[in-house]
């Protein structure tokens, strides 16, 4: 009888070490009350469409109805176009794959998002890999803000020896008795007198000699002054950037191809609404290129997880491993596509049971090392 004791009492402690951690699905259902611990969950992919919209302003160009005629610019100023499409991931969790972990003697990290980060690592020097991937903004931005007075106002100041800078005893204004038409076209002379130094420097036909430098500095004195009278009649241009995301669905029929629209688009108004009768669908087309289609039927077939239990059942850390996407924006006018790692449209694994040591990659959510 104490044989027998002694030989229980030891298999439970075998059992123990062999299995120093719990792993249930949220969803489970426990004979025995859960003690405390923790929460992690797969992760999943959503596409990021940065779509920068470009735009003249011009509320400040009070020359804008003689832009066509004077500077031979496009009738079409003040609509909107579509500069730049920029497209990235993000990894969150899964709302349908959580899974409760009892770690014990086991440590395990979970970051900000719910998501597996390592396991059997007491310290891991991570560095920033706990922040999620984001696009860069680094957006040129090439046209200065317009002057908001008019070019062709006459001021007189008048400063007394008690003054002090910048505030004179009087101030004697008189508005230009020119026309606008008139106006405007003295600015276009303007602006057709500093293109034409503009070249004579460059060709070396100036009557004086300048250093580089001073050649430099000239140069960028004439495109500031053109760049003023052309605000004007131009405005100045803004840019917008405006993020869609797409959230790629992983069912089996939509796995191979599925397309979703992201948003209407007109030249005259930017972004509309779908009745709009000159609206242009713009759309995401995501594509799975299926190259780990044999590895993910080797794992729903060939591994023991799947032959004796329900894998979510089993007492191990699960973790997903990408599948490469082609993804393309595209409309009438333009077709962008990049190739993105998509967590959901990949296996479902698992870890080794006892203990191992793993780390995850906090940008794609895939193992990228194990020591068991």
């Amino acid at each position: 009888m104490k044989l027998r004791s002694l030989s229980l009492l030891i298999l439970v402690a075998l059992a123990t070490v062999s299995c120093s951690y719990e792993v249930r699905p949220v969803r489970s259902h426990p004979r025995m009350m859960a003690p405390g611990g923790l929460l992690y969950a797969l992760p999943r992919t959503e596409i990021c469409v940065d779509v920068t919209f470009g735009h003249y302003d011009t509320t400040g160009a009070p020359f804008v109805k003689f832009a066509h005629e004077m500077l031979a610019v496009d009738k079409s100023l003040g609509g909107y176009d579509i500069r730049r499409v920029e497209l990235s991931t993000r990894v969150v969790a899964d709302p349908n794959f959580f899974y409760y972990v009892n770690p014990r003697r086991m440590a395990v990290q979970v970051d900000s998002r719910n998501l597996l980060r390592s396991v059997g690592i007491a310290t891991a020097d991570l560095g920033d890999a706990n922040k999620a991937s984001t696009m860069s903004a680094d957006e040129e931005r090439d046209y200065s803000l317009a002057g908001q007075y008019n070019l062709y106002d006459r001021t007189d100041t008048f400063y007394s020896r008690h003054d002090r800078p910048g505030n004179p005893t009087m101030v004697a204004s008189k508005k230009d008795s020119r026309s606008l038409r008139q106006q405007a076209l003295a600015a276009a002379e303007r602006i057709g007198q500093l293109q034409e130094r503009r070249q004579q420097l460059l060709n070396g036909e100036s009557e004086t000699s300048y250093t580089p430098e001073g050649l430099k500095v000239l140069l960028s004195l004439i495109d500031h002054q053109e760049r003023q009278l052309q605000e004007q009649f131009l405005g100045h241009y803004t840019t917008e950037t405006v993020r869609f995301v797409v959230d790629p669905k992983d069912e089996k029929t939509l796995i191979d191809s599925q397309t979703v629209v992201l948003f209407h688009f007109t030249p005259e108004k930017g972004i509309v609404d779908s009745t709009n009768r000159r609206a242009m669908p713009v759309y995401c087309r995501i594509q799975c290129d299926n190259k780990m289609r044999n590895a993910a039927r080797f794992v729903k077939f060939r591994v023991g997880a799947f032959q004796n239990s329900n894998m979510n059942e089993r007492n191990t850390f699960k973790y997903r491993s990408s599948e490469q996407a082609s993804v393309e924006v595209f409309c009438s006018r333009f077709r962008f596509q990049k190739q993105l790692p998509i967590a959901q449209f990949g296996p479902t694994m698992e870890l080794p049971e006892g203990k191992l040591k793993a780390l995850f990659d906090a940008h794609t959510g895939d193992l990228i090392y194990v020591d068991y």
